[in-house]
């Protein structure tokens, strides 16, 4: 039954993240093992989603490098992420803690950014987890261009 239900919820991450690759958003998508999706998005980088319908968990592992874990940058991002969960948010851009949680943790410089589904909610934590890693990007773009081309190759503009 639990795997039943494991089986379920992966299948939902796993046609989710297709109707993105089917609409260009990702290139190169791919799942190397169950649940672990890798694709190009941002900046011609590599990115590595992982799955845990165990733990209920959608994880950017290792998203953003050289970001040290006491320094100004990684404090905002916390609470740039945190405030993803504000309810003055416009409802499409909020992550309903009802629903999904999402938090980012620091290993090394390296900042993986993770979301907790609540409820079962996986295509609901899938569209949260895809749009704030959007957001998150832009605002990095405007507040930290310096930041992307060190760490991702960005043009300057």
């Amino acid at each position: 039954r639990v795997d039943e239900m494991s089986s379920k919820s992966l299948n939902v991450v796993r046609e989710s993240l297709q109707a993105y690759a089917d609409r260009g958003v990702f290139r190169g998508f791919s799942e190397d093992k169950n649940g672990h999706f890798r694709f190009v998005w941002f900046f011609h980088h590599p990115m590595e989603l992982i799955v845990d319908t165990t733990k209920h968990e959608l994880r950017f592992k290792q998203l953003l490098p050289g970001v040290p874990a006491k320094s100004p940058l990684y404090d905002e991002l916390k609470g740039f992420i945190e405030h993803r969960h504000d309810r003055e948010l416009p409802e499409h851009r909020r992550i309903d803690r009802r629903r999904a949680e999402v938090a980012c943790f620091n290993r090394g410089g390296m900042v993986s950014i993770s979301l907790l589904v609540k409820k079962n909610q996986y295509a609901y934590g899938v569209n949260r987890i895809v749009n704030l890693i959007h957001e998150l990007f832009v605002h990095l773009r405007n507040a930290h261009p310096d930041y992307l081309v060190e760490n991702f190759d960005a043009l300057q503009e």
